[in-house]
């Protein structure tokens, strides 16, 4: 089976400093006066980095946010810290809920593969992977029942059950791939 991925957001990979400032060259050198690359301010270079990992974040927020209004979610996974990797679940029910488990992260990759929903990225103690999927009706009310506990069990019997938890299939849900 081939494997379809979707990234939706990932400031892991940043932007070369050196293609950011070959593009600036080219777009603004007439502008501004530049010779060569070599006379674009560096604080210009980053200043044009982050401008672009703000608007990529913008996007995917527009696009993402009103999925994870609408639906219940439940994020499993391990977060790497300075003792090893640490296991646990939240569930989530907004996507301000969803960006509490990510504030800790300098660094993170969204993305969709063959429907899977993934969370990665990284932070001074190790690295974080996540996956969340959608919680179908019967396993909202499964948490329900279990007063969405904050439980291992609970959370591995509604990410391994179909009843209990769907694939988000977002890339699909949002751009039709």
């Amino acid at each position: 089976m081939k494997t379809k991925t979707t990234v939706f957001y990932n400031d892991t990979d940043c932007a070369s400093f050196e293609a950011t400032k070959n593009y600036l060259f080219e777009t603004f050198a007439e502008e501004e006066g530049w010779e060569s690359a070599d006379d674009i301010p560096d604080c210009v270079v980053y200043h044009e980095m982050d401008e672009d990992r703000r608007r990529e974040w913008d996007d995917f927020r527009a696009d993402v946010e009103p999925v994870f209004e609408k639906d219940s979610y439940l994020l499993t996974g391990t977060c790497g810290r300075w003792d090893g990797p640490a296991q646990g679940g939240k569930f989530i029910h907004s996507f301000d809920d969803l960006l509490d488990c990510i504030r800790h992260l300098d660094y993170v990759k969204f993305y969709d593969e063959n429907g899977h929903f993934y969370i990665f990225g990284y932070h001074h103690d190790g690295s974080d992977h996540y996956e969340v999927k959608r919680l179908t009706k019967k396993g909202y009310e499964f948490a329900d029942r279990n007063y969405f506990a904050h439980d291992r069990y609970l959370h591995t019997t509604i990410m391994r059950n179909n009843f209990y938890s769907a694939l988000p299939r977002l890339a699909q849900r949002l751009y039709g791939v």
